[in-house]
């Protein structure tokens, strides 16, 4: 299996028989609002544009997997990647309360099962709550779900999705021991209220309780997301993580072995 770090949450798995993007958010530099508006040093969105593989790699994809669409997460799936996979009706796997969302902007919508895993390929996907913030703020938000993926002949995948360190997530990393964990590190949050995804030091702590290899991203690609992704690696190096806590750069791709851990 080959991981590429696309830009944020989106990525491209590549198992051979398919390749899934994950999140497509595929908007041109600068051409998304800010997610900051009492600060007085807004940036629009994204901060970087597309890697320069990006064309090649969204090219291979032969279907697409959302954590989350609903209120507003364009950080997740764009009016770009909306279009994109209309265009080329990639199949679209989605958890149900996101179908009619998705099926209403013209895609091909291919539902999961709300619990326990669905067939896929050769192997199974299942849904993992996500928790997008606590207390009021994440009231306001749209929880969504991660992804244990595990195909035969292949490394399990745990895509956490847009969460911080629940209890379901560590429960996933205990329980199921993914291969290959990819969890958010940006600490990303708004003008007011908590953290709504895990910053440096909740990914870590997670890194910490699994025995595979981690994947952090939903780094330096929003302007909400203020993690630096050479901290983010100089911390892993204090808490002796560095050998299994990858921080790839955008366009990188990571290969893993049936033996990953």
């Amino acid at each position: 299996m080959k991981l590429t770090q696309i830009r944020n949450a989106t990525v491209l798995l590549d198992y051979g028989h398919a390749r899934i993007v994950v999140d497509p958010m595929l908007a041109p530099l600068g051409t998304l609002p800010s997610l900051k508006w009492l600060t007085r040093q807004r940036r629009r969105n994204p901060l970087v544009d597309l890697p320069a593989e990006a064309p090649a790699l969204l090219d291979s994809a032969t279907h697409a997997l959302i954590t989350h669409c609903r209120k507003g997460h364009f950080d997740h799936l764009d009016r770009a990647g909306k279009r994109w996979l209309r265009e080329r009706q990639l199949p679209v796997l989605c958890m149900p309360d996101d179908a009619d969302h998705l099926r209403e902007r013209g895609l091909n919508v291919q539902v999961l099962q709300a619990t326990g895993p669905t067939p896929f390929g050769h192997g199974t996907i299942t849904p993992v709550p996500c928790l997008h913030g606590e207390g009021w703020v994440g009231r306001l938000m749209a929880h969504g779900h991660g992804y244990l993926i595990e195909q035969p002949g292949e490394p399990s995948v745990y895509l956490a999705g847009d969460t911080v360190l629940s209890e379901p997530v560590r429960q996933c990393v205990r329980d199921n021991a993914p291969a290959v964990c990819v969890v958010p590190a940006g600490g990303a949050a708004m003008d007011l209220g908590g953290e709504l995804i895990m910053d440096g030091p909740q990914a870590l702590e997670l890194a910490a309780l699994g025995q595979g290899i981690f994947i952090a991203n939903h780094l330096e690609a929003l302007d909400h997301c203020p993690t630096p992704r050479a901290a983010l690696v100089q911390a892993a190096h204090r808490a002796g993580l560095a050998h299994r806590f990858h921080v790839p750069a955008d366009g990188q791709t990571l290969a893993f072995a049936l033996n990953t851990a």
